[in-house]
């Protein structure tokens, strides 16, 4: 008996992935098949990502995670305790829980870290990747479609394979 970790989820979003050239530009078309990618993949792709971005996609939706880290990404930047200074600072319309939640974790300077728009980029491609991998996709189409080795490809199969 063979057990297919292929999901329904997967090869929705293998067929329409979104372009992994780059976090695409907000109000695109590529931005929003972006934004459902990672709601089809919404576990995988919150463990893919640093606190700060996992916790505002988790809050607040991936769409508003991705603005905020292709605007401020690799930046630290102050909190103001005022919600909404705090969101008209970061560009990202922001919950009472969303913001008490990460003044929490900043820093006792009141800082937070952005992380770099590259950074959620990649962990995005990986999550992809594996999805690819996991649709049954041929190692050649995967290459091609997100920048890759097969070399890397045969690592990422590898790991997902059960133990």
């Amino acid at each position: 008996m063979t057990i297919s970790l292929r999901t329904d989820a997967d090869e929705a979003a293998i067929e329409t992935h979104p372009c992994f050239a780059g976090l695409p530009e907000p109000e695109s078309v590529e931005f929003e098949v972006l934004c459902r990618f990672c709601e089809a993949h919404r576990v995988e792709v919150l463990s893919s990502l640093p606190w700060v971005a996992a916790e505002v996609a988790a809050l607040e939706g991936f769409d508003a995670m991705l603005r905020l880290v292709r605007r401020h990404g690799g930046r630290r930047l102050y909190l103001s305790r005022s919600r909404k200074a705090c969101s008209t600072r970061l560009g990202v319309e922001l919950d009472a829980p969303t913001h008490r939640r990460l003044l929490e974790r900043a820093s006792a300077a009141g800082t937070i870290e952005i992380p770099s728009a590259w950074g959620v980029f990649v962990g995005l491609r990986r999550v992809g990747i594996r999805a690819a991998v996991r649709a049954g996709r041929s190692q050649r189409e995967v290459a091609q479609t997100f920048g890759v080795t097969e070399r890397h490809l045969r690592r990422e199969a590898d790991s997902l394979r059960p133990d």
